[in-house]
């Protein structure tokens, strides 16, 4: 199975997409929260350009401190999860690991950009700065929205994302270009759907504050009001990280439903092809076919012989025809004689075969022709070692083909598989290994088989939990960081709450219903364009495997990541929410 994880490589960069969100967007709100500083800076006789100078040796400073800390962080924990078999192929690496210095310079330098870019906006809004409005009143409106430094232009993030997507991308494009229109329409759409999204928050937020009020009005009234009133002045601001939090928890919803759709679709090929049988290898030749058959109907089995396997571009595998055609017969399937051959579904696939299809197959004997009378995985797959995909590969004749009289054929019965006539499985009526010895021993149980690819599939999928839980990680550190910076240009407002006679615990409780709107609207938003992200994602992983991909909606999970999105925003709205009762009415009355 860890032959499939490469197909989720777009999932690094969509994380390290929400990241520059959070990052970008809380550089611009910490410095909107600080424009009536540079003002008064300015005011003092201060340059506009030192200001600028500042601000930007700052963002800077940050970038480098971060990325740092970071990228030691980085390297030990790489070494953990590889230790432990958690990688984007599932097993540990043979020999030492290797640093990928140039693709860590490159984050390095994307990182501290993006710090960059956060005060870019501000930046230029100092040299635009009218210094008369620091004498002005200052309302609540005004501080809310930040008319002067608006945290707007999510266009600066597209340079960074892309060049982030190449970085992270580039080694899966170089090792499977067979599959670089997809990743590329994954990279394009996940960007498409992320600005898409801006578009949709603040009117879903204005709505679900509107509903708040309505709702919570009639037990807490006055928290209600304010709660509402703030929220709708804030709505930009708090719009973003809205997005942040879709992004994350639509990502894990889509990451949801592309690993339901593989499992399933493994599930449903095991279950035709590995779980009904058991699988022998040949130790003898019957001398005495007779026995061997008694042998059969003393355990109630159906024995089909196989052939050896020829790999290659076209791997076949001969089956003996008179084990199989009673059964296909009485089941009313068309019978596998010469001159017809039985394709599995990932070889049709492969090369878009369908029933009465023709084979030609040329040799210097001449041509011999065979109609494609089936397309089924339920007769000629044996469970061996190997590459999953070439497993599922094969095209399945009948003995008594002229072309395989001289070679193939001589193979024909090494292999064995078996299955209750009843068609019960071999869980609910064991049978012993040495059951047909001396002839036939057992190798393999086809449901022990199943079991075992359905457990190696998620180990596959360790990685991608592991970037998001920390994806989810970082969103809380976003959300919470937004709400913090906010509380700190509220501390006026907050004051004077607490004078006219708000406790502590009204402060905390209009803190918490901020995050609580945020987690509601944002696990909304997440769920609907999460599951649509996953259509699509299955659609073209149907479209562009080999694999039979079929798209299922589990309302259970939807609501449970919808659950832990809005638990996410309500325990990071807890840190912010105790900041605020602490302050100091004294302090922050105090004239500026």
């Amino acid at each position: 199975m860890s032959r499939c994880a490469w197909r989720f490589a777009w999932l690094p960069s969509v994380s390290f997409l929400v990241g520059a969100v959070i990052v970008f967007f809380t550089m611009r709100f910490s410095v909107a929260a600080r424009a009536r500083e540079f003002r008064l800076l300015l005011c003092l006789g201060e340059s506009r350009a030192g200001v600028a100078a500042s601000l930007l040796l700052e963002a800077a400073i940050l970038g480098v401190v971060g990325t740092i800390i970071g990228l030691l962080i980085s390297v030990p924990a790489g070494r953990m999860l590889l230790a432990e078999g958690i990688s984007t192929t599932g097993q540990r690496p043979e020999g030492g690991d290797i640093l990928p210095w140039p693709e860590l310079i490159s984050m390095t330098g994307i990182s501290v950009t993006i710090a960059l870019l956060g005060v870019a906006g501000p930046v230029r809004s100092i040299f635009r700065m009218e210094i008369a409005q620091v004498l002005q009143p200052r309302f609540l409106g005004e501080d809310a929205q930040g008319r002067d430094l608006n945290p707007t232009g999510l266009w600066w993030l597209l340079p960074p994302a892309i060049a982030a997507a190449y970085v992270l991308g580039r080694p899966f494009l170089v090792s499977w270009l067979s599959v670089i229109h997809f990743f590329l329409f994954e990279a394009a759409f996940i960007t498409i759907l992320a600005a898409a999204t801006l578009w949709w928050v603040t009117p879903l937020l204005r709505g679900a504050i509107r509903l708040f009020e309505a709702v919570i009005k009639p037990l807490l009234p006055l928290e209600a009001l304010l709660t509402g009133r703030r929220m709708r002045l804030a709505s930009k601001q708090i719009g973003f990280a809205v997005i942040g939090i879709v992004l994350v928890f639509s990502m894990l919803t889509a990451l949801h439903d592309i690993t339901r759709s593989l499992k399933d679709e493994i599930a449903r090929w095991g279950e035709v092809a590995l779980v009904p049988y058991i699988f022998y290898e040949r130790t003898s030749v019957p001398a005495d076919p007779e026995s061997f058959r008694r042998l059969l109907a003393l355990n109630g089995l159906v024995f089909y012989r196989l052939s050896a396997k020829i790999p290659g571009a076209l791997p076949m595998r001969l089956v003996k025809g008179e084990d199989v055609n009673p059964i296909r017969q009485k089941l009313g399937r068309p019978l596998l004689l010469p001159g017809t051959v039985i394709f599995s579904k990932t070889l049709a696939a492969r090369f878009d075969v369908s029933v009465d299809d023709a084979l030609i197959i040329e040799q210097k004997g001449g041509k011999h022709r065979f109609r494609v009378i089936e397309v089924s995985d339920d007769l000629g797959f044996y469970a061996e070692d190997g590459k999953y995909i070439d497993l599922r590969s094969y095209a399945v004749f009948s003995d008594g083909n002229p072309l395989f009289a001289s070679n193939l054929e001589r193979t024909l019965g090494l292999y064995g598989v078996a299955q209750f006539k009843d068609g019960s499985l071999p869980l609910w009526r064991p049978i012993r290994g040495d059951a047909l010895y001396p002839y036939y021993l057992r190798t393999r149980f086809g449901l022990i088989s199943g079991y075992r690819q359905s457990r190696e599939i998620d180990r596959d999928f360790l990685i991608f939990d592991f970037i998001l839980v920390m994806t989810v990680v970082l969103a809380t550190i976003g959300v919470a960081n937004t709400l913090l910076i906010q509380v700190h240009g509220r501390e006026r407002e907050f004051s004077v709450f607490r004078t006219i006679g708000m406790d502590r615990l009204q402060i905390i409780k209009m803190l918490v219903a901020e995050g609580l709107i945020v987690g509601f609207v944002g696990a909304f938003l997440a769920a609907i364009i999460g599951n649509i992200l996953g259509a699509v994602s299955v659609s073209f992983l149907d479209h562009f495997t080999l694999f039979d991909y079929r798209f299922l909606v589990s309302l259970q999970a939807t609501g449970l990541i919808s659950l832990i999105c809005i638990g996410t925003c309500l325990v990071a709205a807890i840190y912010p929410a105790i900041v605020a009762v602490r302050t100091s009415s004294a302090e922050s009355l105090h004239y500026e």
